[in-house]
């Protein structure tokens, strides 16, 4: 037993790491072989670097999914507990959404022109979210870009204030950090004046949000309802509020992003905390595994953004928004078919259900083992907390979250058909998961906490 004087060491989780890849190494080989040929074509020899960030030593092909399982090339198959980042939450391969894609595609994937689907897709994302009108792009990164966008023609002003350890997609403006003198790029290949554009202030500090508010250069805030870049940072009580106030007082656009959060509650944290944002961005799991990417529209903004569009090619000036692919034939046909048959209103509650037996189980095993840690709670979506006291901003959060003892539990779990591959995600349910999935899940998850304090006595 452990106690609450327990400190993680490094050495032994990378120890742990180390053994467990060595076994899983044996379980496949056609993958390894798949690997190291894939290199030759591709950069780290994946279609995306991510893959590579995402599962290093664990370096499997995969050759299907269903439900919330998939299968690697070897026959290996592994309960799903991520669900790419929540992009799949509606499961591998449900029926109904396969069926509307398929026929779709048979009939025509795309026309650069509205089908009947698109009234539908928008009709109920107006009800579920609260938002009456909607544009769709190909991700929540081009949603929020789109958002940006309208933002600024709504307000002549430049600068976005998001809140540190955020993450609303890879481009320009959500691509900063704060640094010693100022704002900083958080990666190479952005341009030089990217953090000139962006304003990084601490979650939940309302009096950093009024100081940088004041001086009446933002546009817009960009923010989720609760972060989950860095486990999960829920608001203190009064936060939306505050913010709320102060956006409209300031005459600043208020971005909601539930990308991640959409997950949490039907209509997502936005109705169950009854939220007022000028703009809602989406994505990810709406296309029920087909790309997407959506924004909703309060009344003042769509009429704004109606009547400052060019459509008759008259090389008018209009706002910067569109896409050639973006709300095809193919995407409002997966959409409506997710929406209608996966993404309901039952299913939500009984997925709340489950997330609330993942995250009691993953506490009762902390209890067991009398660690100062506990689990984080967030719909669906559950993970430890390395502390007794849950994070109210990214600095608390940075030490909540290791590293080490994430990339040790991916290799643990992988080895017992468990994949778990993002460090700062944690385990989650999807609409495919069942009592049985998260019992099977619990299991193996106290077999890890059981080896993690064994190795450190």
């Amino acid at each position: 037993m452990a106690s609450n004087g327990f400190a993680l060491n490094d050495n032994v989780l990378a120890a742990i790491r180390a053994a467990e890849l060595r076994e899983f190494e044996k379980k496949i080989p056609t993958s390894r072989a798949l690997h190291q040929e894939s290199r030759e074509v591709m950069t780290r020899g994946v279609p995306s670097w991510w893959m590579s960030a995402f599962y290093p030593g664990t370096e499997i092909f995969v050759s299907k999914g269903s439900g919330c399982h998939i299968e690697d090339v070897d026959g290996n198959r592994y309960l799903d507990m991520t669900q790419c980042d929540l992009s799949m939450v509606c499961g591998y391969g449900p029926p109904d959404i396969a069926r509307a894609v398929a026929e779709r595609f048979e009939n025509g994937s795309h026309f650069l022109l509205p089908t009947e689907d698109a009234i539908a897709v928008g009709r109920d994302l107006a009800r579920r979210f609260t938002m009456p009108y909607w544009q769709f792009t190909l991700s929540a990164s081009t949603a929020n870009t789109e958002a940006i966008r309208i933002s600024r023609f709504a307000t002549g002003r430049d600068k976005v204030l998001i809140f540190a350890g955020k993450y609303h997609g890879h481009f320009d403006e959500t691509l900063v950090v704060p640094g010693e003198q100022g704002m900083k790029p958080e990666y190479q290949g952005l341009p030089k004046d990217a953090a000139e554009r962006t304003i990084v202030v601490p979650f939940n500090d309302l009096d950093a949000v009024a100081n940088a508010l004041s001086r009446c250069n933002v546009a817009c805030v960009l923010t989720e309802p609760a972060m989950t870049n860095m486990g999960v940072i829920e608001p203190d009580d009064g936060f939306h509020d505050g913010l709320r106030a102060l956006t409209r007082e300031t005459g600043t656009v208020l971005i909601i992003d539930e990308t991640h959060t959409q997950v949490a509650a039907y209509g997502g944290l936005t109705r169950l905390w009854q939220l007022e944002p000028d703009i809602l961005t989406t994505g990810k799991c709406l296309g029920g595994g087909v790309p997407i990417g959506a924004y909703g529209l309060s009344a003042p903004l769509n009429a704004l953004v109606q009547n400052n569009l060019d459509t008759d090619e008259t090389g008018g000036v209009t706002i910067a928004l569109g896409g050639t692919t973006y709300g095809n034939a193919l995407n409002m046909a997966a959409a409506r078919a997710a929406l209608e048959n996966v993404l309901t209103e039952e299913a939500y509650r009984r997925v709340t259900g489950l997330g609330a037996m993942l995250a009691d189980g993953i506490d009762a095993t902390i209890a067991t083992y009398d660690l100062p840690w506990r689990a984080y709670r967030l719909g669906n979506r559950s993970g430890i907390c390395l502390s007794k006291t849950l994070p109210r901003n990214a600095v608390e959060a940075s030490s909540c979250v290791s590293k080490p003892l994430n990339h040790a539990a991916r290799a643990f779990m992988a080895n017992r058909g468990i994949w778990e591959p993002i460090y700062i995600h944690g385990p989650s349910v999807s609409f495919a998961h069942d009592e049985d999935d998260v019992a099977a899940y619990l299991g193996v998850f106290e077999d890890f906490v059981d080896r993690v304090v064994r190795e450190h006595n």
